[in-house]
Order: C-alpha cells, then structure tokens, then sequence
C-alpha cells in the first residue's frame, strides 16, 4: 500500500472542538478525546470516528469477537470535514486487532464510505431529510457537500461537453480527409 494510501489515526485538536462547538451532533468526550479514521474524498478531508455502541448500519463495525460484544466500529454518520490542519492533533493509537483489521481493509472501508457520503449527498437533496441522516454531523455541512457536489456534477457536464465535441470534430476530420 502506497504512503498517502496508508490508514491515518490521529486524534482531533482541542481547536477543532471549539471551532465547531455549535454543532450539538459532533461527539465529544469529557475525559478523553475521538480517535479518528481520516479519508480524503470529494476534495474534502473526513475524521472518521472510532466508537463503540453502534446502532445502526451507517458503520463499518470490527469483526473481532471483543468488538462485536462492544459493537465497535467506524461510525460514518459522525465523521466531520477537516479544513484546517490545525485541526487535527496528534497521532493515535489502536486496539491491535483492530489496527490489523483498518489495515487489511482500509480499501473496503473507504468505499463503503464513500457510498455513504454519496447517499448522504443525495439525502441532502431531498425535502425534509430522511430520518436516517438526520442525526448526522455532516448536517452541519451541508452547504459545503451540496456546493461540491454541484462542482463536480458542473465538471462532468463539462468533460462530456468537451468529449462530444472532440468526437464531432474526429469525424469532421475523417469526412475532409475521405473527400481528398
């Protein structure tokens, strides 16, 4: 696996959780401070947070026995974007056998976090939002995803724009060239 492809831990700074303190869907520990998992995906940078506790499917949840009694996991419905680096704090460490699992797996979980972002985007959309996301924290970014994701809808417009017409004018070529 590639250096900028290897699985990130690191905790969120104490500026983090007062930039963002308004926000009553981000988790916060009196005593001891999120673990994250960071991913980068549609030009923004997510902080995954490891929990234990899951109820639901929006996760991905570890398979080793002590963590299915606790239901630990990646909880993607909690994940934040990262804007600043100051944003984040120092390296973490993990249980062992879940380190084992994030590394055999990063690709998976990233995918299937993906689809979830993804859907997300699509929750956004539609009025009001579905249950299922409305105690997400990404509610809170919701101005930033929707603007990106119309960016990237803008961009692929544009690529198809741009390949028609190269097509167009290939054929174009290929007419004038049988003509002479």
């Amino acid at each position: 696996m590639k250096k900028e492809n290897m699985p990130k831990v690191m905790l969120l700074s104490p500026l983090f959780y007062e930039r963002y303190a308004d926000n009553a869907e981000i988790l916060v520990k009196k005593n001891r401070p999120y673990l994250v998992l960071l991913v980068e995906y549609r030009s923004f940078r997510f902080a995954i947070p490891f929990r234990s506790n899951i109820q639901h499917t929006h996760a991905y949840k570890f398979e080793s026995e002590k963590s299915k009694r606790t239901s630990s996991g990646l909880d993607f419905s909690k994940s934040v974007i990262i804007f600043n680096d100051d944003e984040i704090g120092m390296p973490a460490h993990i249980d062992s056998r879940e380190h084992t699992e994030v590394m055999k797996r990063y690709m998976f979980i990233v995918e299937k976090f993906q689809k979830y972002i993804d859907d997300f985007i699509d929750g956004l959309k539609k009025d009001p939002l579905q249950p299922k996301y409305k105690f997400s924290s990404l509610t809170y970014y919701r101005s930033w995803l929707l603007k990106d994701d119309c960016f990237n809808e803008k961009r692929a417009t544009g690529y198809k724009v741009l390949l028609h017409f190269l097509a167009w004018n290939l054929t174009f070529l290929s007419v004038l060239r049988a003509w002479a």
